[in-house]
């Protein structure tokens, strides 16, 4: 069973992202425009993990085609725990080719069906597979995770959600996120992986 490949993001913005290694020091914060802070948690799309209003808004821009972006998964649990006044979002931001759209648009199909409770699992668990990740392998480790696969192909497939995507893409685009993964905290953002520890100095940052 092969999902759809509407083509939506015009030529294609993989060329255009980079994968950073992860340096010595966090990336610089770049001051953000808040009315572009404002769209991304005004996006349809994005997944609310953490607390329901936290002090600080964390969101991450990632791929989960994306090495970096697996590593800062892997560090998310414990960070949600480390900061439990933490607002923590994710939005799907698929550059990196036809295997990420494919796989993003069985996640936000997950996201439609079953919400942001359940997404958490299925987010840890792509990234915890070896290799690319493409929608095949995607449907079948949210099949797992008990969702039913006719009705999750239909709504990945569906309008809506490649609306979703493109507005994803467009505001990312528009914040200038160059890289995968990418950080907004508070009105600032971080193009480039971050490591846990560093995470939280960008949090204690936004804290003042």
């Amino acid at each position: 069973m092969i999902l759809s490949r509407r083509t939506f993001l015009a030529g294609c913005a993989a060329s255009q992202l980079t994968v950073p290694a992860f340096a010595q020091n966090a990336p610089e914060p770049q001051k953000v425009p808040v009315e572009l802070v404002e769209d991304t948690l005004n996006l349809a799309s994005i997944v609310k993990l953490g607390h329901a209003h936290g002090d600080v808004i964390m969101v991450e821009y990632f791929d989960y085609n994306c090495p970096w972006c697996k590593r800062s998964a892997q560090d998310l649990p414990e960070l949600l725990t480390a900061e439990p006044d933490l607002s923590y979002m994710l939005v799907n931001f698929a550059v990196l080719g036809a295997p990420s759209v494919e796989t993003t648009r069985v996640a936000l199909g997950f996201l439609q069906l079953y919400g942001p409770e359940k997404y958490l699992p299925l987010h840890l668990v792509l990234f915890g597979l070896r290799g690319p990740v493409t929608g095949q392998r995607a449907l079948a480790e949210a099949e797992r995770l008990g969702a039913n696969p006719k009705k999750l192909i239909e709504i990945a497939d569906a309008p809506k959600t490649t609306e979703w995507m493109k507005k994803a893409f467009r505001l990312g685009n528009s914040l200038g996120l160059i890289a995968t993964p990418s950080f907004l905290v508070g009105t600032e953002s971080y193009v480039g992986g971050m490591t846990l520890a560093q995470k939280r100095e960008a949090i204690a940052r936004a804290r003042g």
